[in-house]
């Protein structure tokens, strides 16, 4: 199982999928959270937070951002990874799928395309929590709404310490401008619901 996984960490690492999958994670994480404060705030302005109703969007957006996700990152991927192998193989006048190259190039696809598929689904499902305790009468549902803005806010600004981390700036700074963004889009959405 050691073993294994050294593999695969050499794998990401010679094929650089190791930041790429960084960045799919962080910006798909995003794109989940946001998507769900945009439907929770929406909802919540509008004056129907329905635990349900929220559960029914926020699964049905999270899968599809989910199979959009690997469908898209495994596409792209793969043409750029052939591209690169075949200029690889060229260079070298030799076949290249058996050998490390070509089994670390196919690795790095499924990994890229599973990372691009789970994280907006993670953080979608994340943000739902309350509203699963609401549907089942445990917690009313504005308190889960409420709570379930507190959950992404504190996501997005995680999110952003992360980058922070990754760039070796200020990892508060860097989490302060995301969770701005977070606001900032929490009351548009408030305000266009309200219209």
């Amino acid at each position: 199982m050691r073993e294994t996984f050294r593999k695969f960490k050499t794998y990401l690492r010679v094929t650089g999928a190791d930041s790429i999958s960084r960045r799919y994670f962080v910006m798909n994480s995003f794109d989940g959270a946001m998507t769900m404060l945009g439907v929770i705030v929406g909802a919540w302005a509008s004056g129907s937070v329905n635990p349900k109703v929220i559960i029914g969007i926020g699964l049905g957006a999270s899968l599809a951002m989910g199979i959009s996700g690997f469908s898209g990152a495994y596409m792209a991927e793969r043409a750029e990874r052939k591209r690169r192998l075949n200029k690889l193989k060229r260079a070298m006048l030799t076949d290249l799928g058996n050998t490390m190259h070509g089994k670390a190039s196919r690795f790095a696809l499924v990994w890229t395309a599973l990372v691009d598929a789970i994280s907006p689904f993670m953080a979608a499902i994340i943000s739902m929590l309350p509203f699963f305790f609401a549907s089942a009468n445990l917690i009313p549902a504005n308190t889960a709404a409420v709570v379930s803005v507190i959950l992404i806010m504190s996501m997005i600004f995680s999110l952003g310490m992360f980058l922070g981390r990754i760039s070796k700036e200020n990892m508060l700074l860097s989490g302060a401008r995301t969770l701005a963004a977070g606001i900032l889009t929490a009351v548009i959405t408030a305000l266009v619901a309200r219209i």
